[in-house]
């Protein structure tokens, strides 16, 4: 049995020692280019949201194009921490080629690359093979990407509807900057593509970006804007998510902070060991309504 919903929840409970407001965007960054609004818990659960379903129950990875034993090793991190923040079964696709059409070469200097064309991936590789039983389906490449011939680069795109999604990882790697390939620079990598991941699974399951609290689901603009936001979600995206999802708040922190402490990234361990101390066990005579 999934756990029921708790408005009340302290889980849910704003702590401004652990919880930071939005802080008003710089010249550049997401909201001043994109003056959205957001959402309140109240607007998202009246909205037809995706979720899952008895027929349409786990969350699939696709890689497309090459990845070396790093990269594979990497999509291994990358499955179990989906598995965990949306307490959805998910599982890593045999790979598929990176289609010739739509790629092009970028230089600067002398460094050259090739990048992808989102709408070919999106409505050419994943559209077509969508699993039956796939609430989502996340193209992951280490290809740059593009999505049309007015754009330099993104780091992904999705449609909701379709509920097919594709992301590059390449520019959170130091070797896309040709800098030194360190401990440290891994760790960043790991974190990025966490997010990235997360943030627009996200959107998957109906969620917009959050204009309240600095959180995982702030638009973000740059690599730089993406570093400064939290890995975790604010107490209003976390109520929306347990709402669609009902896994258990005080568990899920705990195996995220587990995997955060394996990979050396005790910054989010200890803001989780934080989190858990403020809000306590859940009440039992709210469990037991």
């Amino acid at each position: 049995m999934r756990p029921p919903f708790h408005a009340e929840d302290p889980a849910f409970a704003p702590d401004r020692a652990l919880f930071s407001p939005k802080l008003p965007p710089k010249p550049g960054e997401w909201l001043d280019r994109f003056p959205e609004t957001g959402v309140s818990f109240d607007e998202y659960v009246r909205m037809r949201i995706n979720t899952r379903t008895a027929d349409r129950k786990r969350i699939v990875l696709q890689p497309i194009g090459p990845f070396d034993e790093r990269g594979r090793e990497l999509l291994g991190k990358l499955r179990e921490f989906m598995e965990v923040f949306f307490d959805t079964p998910t599982q890593v696709a045999a790979g598929v080629a990176l289609p010739q059409r739509g790629t092009r070469t970028r230089t600067d200097g002398a460094a050259s690359w090739t990048q992808a064309r989102t709408d070919v991936l999106l409505n050419g590789v994943l559209a077509p093979n969508l699993p039956w039983d796939a609430v989502c389906y996340l193209g992951v490449t280490m290809t740059d990407l593009y999505p049309d011939e007015r754009w330099n680069y993104v780091f992904g795109q999705a449609t909701l509807e379709q509920r097919v999604g594709v992301y590059s990882l390449a520019r959170y790697f130091p070797e896309f900057w040709h800098r030194p390939d360190t401990p440290e620079a891994r760790r960043l990598a790991l974190l990025r593509s966490y997010k990235v991941l997360s943030h627009e699974t996200g959107h998957m399951f109906s969620m917009l970006h959050c204009t309240r609290y600095e959180c995982n689901m702030n638009g973000s603009n740059s690599l730089e804007e993406m570093d400064s936001e939290p890995a975790h979600l604010c107490p209003e995206c976390l109520k929306m998510l347990q709402w669609n999802l009902r896994f258990d708040v005080r568990t899920r922190y705990g195996r995220l902070r587990d995997i955060y402490r394996r990979e050396g990234l005790e910054q989010q361990a200890a803001w989780i060991d934080a989190r858990l101390g403020a809000i306590g066990p859940a009440p039992e005579s709210k469990l037991a309504r």
